[in-house]
């Protein structure tokens, strides 16, 4: 009889420890030109990436419960006008992406569509429970040839946290990063969530509000709001090992942004304008991260968790 005792203690011990190795993982699996996200078999993201895309971008996104963080819409140019007479708005806002509106003097504009990302060499790769998608993205020009490629590193943890690790390298041309409000990680929120809607904005130091927190330097914006009767938020954090202070275009109509290219945009003139150039095959490296989570900034513990990204850098 104890024998068997022992032996069921056992078995039990042993389906543990299958459970707790296989629980709380993160699985990337690319389907064509999707790169569908899980977190423990619960759908996360999907990383959309088709050529006939103008730009990537993340759809949908879910805080736990499968609370859906970002707008439901996702249109195109062409339906802006059919969208317009349903309240919507603002067609490039996909989801979670990156791009910019302002490159060599404003000839180039991947923000607004008007130029094409495409994507390419596509992998995963995992680490432990985190996963990693690995894109290079080419931004093209009027004439469709790459002018600047952006190699980037998506690392997925299991509790929500997009770690963003970009590498912006200058092809056969200079490449001039203008002062602009309109870029660079970006986030557009479900209406429901908004500010405009009751949402919350506040910032690492203790400035609340679109008024008080758009175009502030700070370490982490979190922005958190209703869904479905539950309180979700999504935080952005900054690197301070980025080579300046980045600033956030956040917006209570639920567009939610961090950039380092708008000095003069986002101080309303109080700052000079400080464009970046690229010499031809000189890059730059950013670092953020989006961190999504249940509750308030409190209840999300946003600063554990900015504190988490800062550790996670790579040696």
């Amino acid at each position: 009889m104890k024998r068997t005792i022992h032996i069921l203690l056992a078995v039990c011990l042993v389906l543990l420890s299958i459970q707790s190795a296989s629980a709380g993982r993160v699985q990337i699996k690319v389907d064509g030109h999707k790169a569908n996200v899980t977190i423990d078999g619960e759908a996360f993201t999907t990383y959309h990436f088709s050529p006939k895309l103008m730009k990537p971008y993340f759809h949908p996104l879910y805080a736990p419960g499968k609370k859906l963080v970002v707008r439901k819409e996702v249109f195109s140019k062409q339906e802006q006008g059919r969208s317009s007479k349903k309240g919507l708005d603002h067609f490039h806002h996909k989801g979670l992406w990156i791009a910019i509106d302002s490159i060599n003097k404003e000839m180039l504009n991947y923000w607004h569509e008007a130029n094409r990302m495409t994507a390419e060499d596509v992998t995963v790769t995992t680490n432990g429970d985190n996963a990693t998608l690995h894109v290079t993205n080419s931004w093209l020009d009027n004439n469709g040839k790459p002018i600047l490629k952006n190699k980037v590193d998506f690392t997925f943890t299991p509790d929500r946290m997009i770690i963003c690790e970009m590498t912006l390298v200058a092809q056969d041309q200079p490449v001039t990063f203008g002062d602009t409000k309109e870029g660079l990680f970006a986030i557009r929120l479900n209406y429901e969530m908004r500010g405009l809607s009751g949402g919350r904005i506040i910032n690492a130091d203790g400035l609340k509000g679109e008024k008080e927190c758009w175009g502030k330097p700070t370490a982490w914006i979190d922005y958190h709001g209703e869904v479905g009767g539950d309180t979700v938020g999504v935080a952005l954090f900054d690197d301070p090992n980025n080579f300046r202070p980045s600033r956030y275009h956040v917006r209570g109509y639920g567009l939610f942004s961090i950039n380092p290219f708008g000095e003069k945009k986002y101080s309303n003139g109080k700052q000079k304008a400080a464009p970046v150039t690229l010499k031809p095959g000189k890059s730059l490296k950013l670092r953020y991260a989006a961190y999504i989570h249940r509750g308030d900034e409190k209840q999300g513990k946003v600063v554990e968790h900015y504190k988490q990204f800062l550790s996670a850098r790579k040696k």
